[in-house]
Formats: C-alpha cells, structure tokens, sequence
C-alpha cells in the first residue's frame, strides 16, 4: 500500500515531454543498481540525458528517444519489474 502510494506520489511530478521519454524506475543498491539500468540501456544503443534521484529507491531516466518500450521491456527482461514509461507526445500535443 504505502510503495503504491509513493509511486502514485512520484508520478504526478513525471510529465510528458514533445522530444523525449522518461522511464520511472526503482532503483536499490543492493540488487538492481543506477548502473546496471544504464549498461543495459545504452546497449540498445539509447542514451540517458538525465537522471533524477526523486527520493531514495526512485529515479526519473529522460532517454534521447521518443518511445521507451524497447527499453522498459529489455530492463524488465534483466529483472527491473517495479517502473513506469512515459513516451514523449507526438508533435503538436503540450
């Protein structure tokens, strides 16, 4: 409930961007790590713009493209199970 909760929270701070998509995503440092997310990240040759710590297991990844399935289902093949994507709009929707 509370981990619900605190997604419902970090999301309201997630939007949309026209020019790229956002992964939201736990991160812990004893099991699935800010560098193992992003190792497995840049081989499906994407690359991380940003990176935002939005509290102590959650970070907000903005990738230089503009669809994040790809990424969320091989991140999930690597056993990240706990983050939401956010595609960046299509032109002209704000």
């Amino acid at each position: 409930m509370v981990q619900a909760q605190l997604l419902e929270e970090l999301d309201q701070e997630v939007k949309a961007d026209s020019t790229y998509a956002q992964i939201l995503i736990k991160i812990t440092p004893s099991s699935k790590t800010y560098e193992e997310a992003k190792k497995i990240i840049e081989e499906l040759g994407v690359h991380i713009i940003e990176a935002k710590q939005l509290s102590a297991q959650w970070m907000l990844l903005k990738l230089d493209v503009m669809d994040m399935r790809n990424v969320v289902l091989k991140l999930t093949e690597n056993g990240f199970l706990n983050m939401k994507g956010i595609n960046a709009l299509p032109s002209g929707n704000k």
